[in-house]
């Protein structure tokens, strides 16, 4: 009989501790910032010279952040199937929990350009769909922490005459 109360004991102690632990970590993720620089762009050449820059903090140290746009209803996105994000970058944060990262020209082409590809995998700017002016939903997400920032990136028109 002692056994078996002993037995009792262990497991609802067991079970306070696994429920004590789970409350501490569930809850609201945290939210870390995030900021764009520039905020506002006009999608043009100039943008594979001097790139979008993320600058993040809150995140966890030494944590991988993946940059990604929220593809908004209505806009398509040559090989991404419809409420799917894409990717804009990614960085590692420092031990602070900050990271800041540039655009790939890449990401540049695919995503904000919208460029079709020669065979010989050339940007073929000719045929490019750039984005359409508004403002479209950045988010940085930690990948070990779960902590998410968001920010808006505005493109806007081109300039008559430019």
């Amino acid at each position: 009989m002692g056994s078996r109360l002993i037995n009792k004991v262990l497991w609802v102690s067991a079970i306070l501790i696994v429920w004590g632990c789970a409350s501490q970590t569930m809850g609201p993720p945290r939210e870390g910032k995030l900021l764009i620089t520039p905020e506002k762009v006009v999608i043009e050449p100039g943008l594979l010279k001097n790139p979008i820059k993320f600058n993040g903090s809150g995140f966890g140290a030494k944590e991988m952040v993946v940059v990604e746009m929220v593809v908004p209803p209505g806009v398509e996105m040559k090989g991404v199937k419809k409420g799917e994000d894409v990717g804009l970058a990614y960085a590692t944060c420092d031990e602070a929990g900050n990271f800041e990262v540039s655009m790939a020209p890449t990401a540049t082409l695919n995503w904000l350009f919208r460029t079709e590809w020669s065979p010989i995998l050339a940007p073929d700017l000719k045929q490019a769909k750039p984005l359409p002016p508004g403002k479209y939903e950045i988010r940085a997400t930690g990948v070990d922490t779960g902590v998410t920032a968001k920010a808006y990136l505005e493109v806007q028109a081109p300039q008559a005459g430019k």
